[in-house]
């Protein structure tokens, strides 16, 4: 009987993580056949066309409800690993009902864990207390603490930006930026800087508390991207991206036994499994921590070129815990991506 596999509600990348799965099968075996399924609330999801088995995702907006029906599918289908991006919090503390379907989770970290780490607030704080390094910030609840926040950072004569504290994919954050010709500003369209006259003028509600933000030291230097693949806190492979200083330019896989370490400290720390992305900015007193992603990053299939198939693995070891499989990395590489189209062969049509 084939290993039956399920994604889903995700990103597009999720292609890319399908083709890299299927190919890991190709080059280095596996212990059964694998099907792979994903279901998606758009027909036209591009992994569909790579996907064994396609369906569509019930997108309930109840938590509870949705993992019900998550439950219900991995019944009827039958599915031997479920790696969930939608609703994965709520699934992990369900992680139980899972467990009596015969259904292995493929999940970060535990549900308290989860929660901790996507609301960048508390994370800050507790990675702080704990001796990590992270950008100087304040947490804000309403447009008093916002200005007191700005003044205190002018005050420190430091740069400063702003963001929610629970978001994904940098959405909501905002680089405060000095006061320009406004049409200029108006015509350049730049959806991350902001005057700090606009950002008081949309935060302006004196009366009401909004969605808790982090206002923030803009620290310069140079970002980091750490592809991490762990099990039960341990982390065994790690490859680090260092990010261009403008988008859409050439990554370079590079190795650095202080970005490693401090990988392997918070696998640890937090207990961490499987694959998550860790976010580093390099300063001249060393490395901050940005933020944990726990889940697969979109450029994923950048560090998969140094000779580790992250998702393959993952997927292998859930089934295998032999860690000695694992192959060994390359480093000093500059990778960059191309895009290329496709007719969709299955046209999902209404």
């Amino acid at each position: 009987m084939p290993i039956k596999l399920w994604f889903n509600h995700n990103f597009s990348s999720l292609y890319n993580i399908c083709q890299l799965i299927k190919r890991g099968v190709i080059e280095f075996g596996f212990p059964s056949s694998l099907d792979i399924s994903v279901s998606h609330s758009n027909p036209e999801f591009v992994a569909s066309q790579i996907a064994d088995v396609f369906f569509l995702d019930q997108g309930l907006n109840d938590p509870e409800a949705y993992v019900d029906w998550c439950l219900n599918q991995c019944q009827s289908r039958k599915i031997d690993l479920f790696w969930p991006s939608r609703g994965a919090t709520a699934i992990a503390k369900r992680a139980a009902e899972f467990t009596a379907l015969k259904t292995r989770l493929i999940i970060p970290a535990a549900a308290e864990t989860l929660d901790l780490i996507n609301d960048k607030a508390a994370f800050y704080s507790l990675v702080s207390q704990a001796g990590y390094k992270v950008p100087r910030f304040r947490v804000v609840n309403n447009f008093r603490e916002f200005n007191e926040a700005i003044d205190h950072f002018k005050s420190l004569g430091v740069p400063i930006c702003f963001k929610p504290a629970k978001s994904i994919y940098g959405l909501g954050f905002k680089i405060i930026k000095e006061e320009t010709d406004p049409l200029a500003d108006f015509l350049a369209n730049d959806p991350v800087k902001v005057t700090l006259s606009e950002a008081k003028s949309r935060l302006n509600v004196p009366d009401e508390r909004f969605v808790k933000l982090l206002v923030m030291e803009r620290a310069l230097g140079v970002e980091h991207s750490l592809d991490c693949l762990a099990q039960n806190g341990r982390l065994l492979r790690v490859s680090i991206r260092k990010k261009p200083p403008l988008g859409g330019q050439a990554e370079r896989l590079i190795q650095n036994e202080a970005f490693s370490s401090l990988a392997q400290s918070l696998t640890q720390f937090f207990q961490l499994s499987w694959i998550f992305n860790l976010q580093l900015i390099e300063i001249d007193s060393g490395p901050l921590i940005l933020e944990i992603n726990p889940r697969m990053a979109g450029g994923l299939y950048f560090s998969c070129l140094a000779g580790i198939n992250y998702p393959y693995w993952a997927v292998r070891l859930a089934l295998e815990p032999r860690e000695n499989l694992l192959p060994n990395q390359v480093y000093d590489l500059m990778v960059n991506q191309v895009y290329q189209p496709f007719i969709y062969a299955n046209d999902p049509k209404p």
